[in-house]
């Protein structure tokens, strides 16, 4: 069964920031001008707001103007009816010679008086001064002409009386002019109602449209305000959880509540950085620990022989000839210099440093961490095999953190083989991108229910006291940082093989 972790994006070279570099980002984000989220939303709900409220006042105010116009062709319609009604007593009282009648027109015509006096103002805009003249001129000739006629009815005096024919004709020419003028006034009036209402409508379709856009503007605004930077925030989680530790950088020219977010993410980039240096560091002097049966073996033998040559030569020196003790004291340089390449392998793997990415020979790198395993292997009676393909490309990396790597899956497979067994090498190039180097060992292999759990933090299959269960959980941080990749493949009972996928470097880092 084949496990394949998530493969991560190339992260390129991510050091740990010092506290120089956080201090200036902070300056960098800190000390641009304010302008916060509360701020912008704030004032774009006040443009809204001021929108909506200009929509209405001048709702409010065609309205008004609706209003008054209504109330004017109201007037001006009640005015054609009084005058109509008028004419209506005027004609029956010539039919019928009804005093009533007379006295009816006379009373509407002064109710029209009273009402062309209320509405002179909203007439005089409407008509033509001439016409409006007119139109008051004939009311009060039309009126004097039925005064007239209603005291020569009530006068006994028969003599006095005029020519009637010739006063109904005058009337009627002033009666149809002031009906006319009337209807005049009110077809007038009724179009400008019908055209204040079209202004109304096209004004309140058109103050929707503009409502619409604002408020798809003031929608768009916040999320690019809000949405945006929050998209960012979960980039930078998501970078950071792939094993990317670069620092946030700016990206607006003024400082809002995202500023201190982006702040204190670059506060835990550098002491997530700090921890992760840290449990690398812990982990080599775990495995340290791991070695330090074989490497006590592996120091106590040239100390041993160089303590026997030491005393024969101090108990018997005359008793040798120059070339023999020459060559005892040769024999003491190599031993003193076998110990000593012993502890420098360890001072080199053990050594404090940055995580300097750089162009590694894959061949120093697997002969390097053999030789820390030596002993161990010599002592479970493990034999090692290499199989590396000639003219293999540089890869990158830290040297150190991928010689902890290697030696974690080393010592994994060793301890896997208790009663011995081959540990075997392979190193190939797949493609252009990886440089891939196989470990296969012939142990106990790994239970299918574990084998997606032994990269997690703390997982271990070993006995209390006897795995910290970080070894696979931290060689898998060092591969995804710079890129790469890691598999398992097992089969219970035979064995397994882990496969590291490690990026080419390019030619700058060549």
């Amino acid at each position: 069964m084949k496990v394949k972790l998530p493969e991560s994006q190339t992260m390129g070279n991510a050091n740990i920031p010092n506290a120089d570099e956080i201090i200036q980002m902070e300056k960098a984000l800190s000390q641009r001008p304010s302008f916060s989220i509360r701020f912008r939303i704030t004032l774009a709900f006040l443009v809204a707001f001021l929108f909506s409220f200009g929509i209405g006042v001048s709702s409010i105010f065609y309205i008004s103007v609706m209003n008054s116009k209504q109330n004017f062709f109201d007037h001006a319609t009640k005015f054609a009816f009084t005058v109509e009604q008028a004419r209506r007593h005027e004609k029956n009282f010539f039919l019928y010679h009804t005093r009533t009648d007379l006295f009816d027109a006379l009373s509407n015509i002064k109710s029209a008086e009273v009402i062309l006096k209320n509405a002179a103002s909203d007439m005089r805009i409407l008509l033509k001064h001439e016409t409006f003249k007119n139109l008051t001129n004939n009311l009060k000739q039309y009126q004097a002409f039925l005064n007239q006629i209603a005291y020569w009815h009530g006068s006994k005096d028969d003599s006095a009386k005029p020519d009637e024919s010739e006063i109904e004709g005058q009337l009627r020419i002033y009666g149809h002019q002031i009906l006319t003028d009337a209807m005049d006034l009110m077809d007038q009036e009724r179009n400008n109602v019908h055209k204040v209402a079209q202004t109304f409508m096209l004004a309140a379709g058109f103050s929707l449209i503009i409502n619409l856009i604002v408020m798809i503007w003031v929608a768009t605004e916040l999320a690019r305000q809000i949405v945006q930077p929050l998209g960012r925030a979960v980039q930078y989680t998501q970078r950071i959880a792939a094993g990317n530790f670069n620092l946030v950088i700016p990206q607006r020219k003024f400082r809002d509540e995202f500023s201190n977010l982006a702040i204190a993410i670059n506060r835990m980039i550098f002491e997530l950085m700090e921890k992760h240096e840290q449990l690398v560091q812990s982990r080599k002097m775990a495995a340290v620990g791991t070695l330090t049966s074989g490497i006590a073996h592996e120091l106590n033998n040239p100390l041993n022989n160089i303590s026997i040559t030491t005393e024969a030569l101090m108990e018997s020196l005359d008793d040798y000839t120059h070339d023999e003790i020459m060559d005892m004291l040769k024999d003491i340089f190599i031993q003193v210099e076998r110990s000593s390449a012993t502890v420098r392998n360890l001072l080199d793997f053990t050594r404090l440093g940055k995580s300097k990415i750089e162009a590694i020979n894959v061949n120093d790198l697997i002969g390097s961490t053999l030789k820390l395993v030596k002993s161990e292997h010599t002592l479970k009676s493990v034999e090692t095999k290499t199989l590396i393909e000639d003219h293999l490309p540089a890869v990158k990396g830290n040297f150190r953190n991928l010689q902890q790597v290697l030696l974690n899956i080393f010592l994994n497979g060793i301890q896997a083989m208790n009663e011995g067994g081959m540990l075997t090498i392979k190193a190939d190039k797949t493609d252009d991108q990886y440089v891939k180097i196989d470990v296969l060992d012939q142990g106990c292999g790994i239970e299918k229910k574990n084998l997606r759990k032994i990269f997690d933090p703390f997982f271990t299959t070993k006995g209390v006291g006897e795995g910290t269960g970080l070894g696979l959980s931290v060689s898998y941080g060092i591969i995804q940082e710079i890129g790469g990749k890691i598999t398992v493949d097992s089969d219970e009972g035979r064995g397994t093989t882990f496969s590291v996928y490690l990026p080419i470097a390019n030619d700058s880092e060549a």
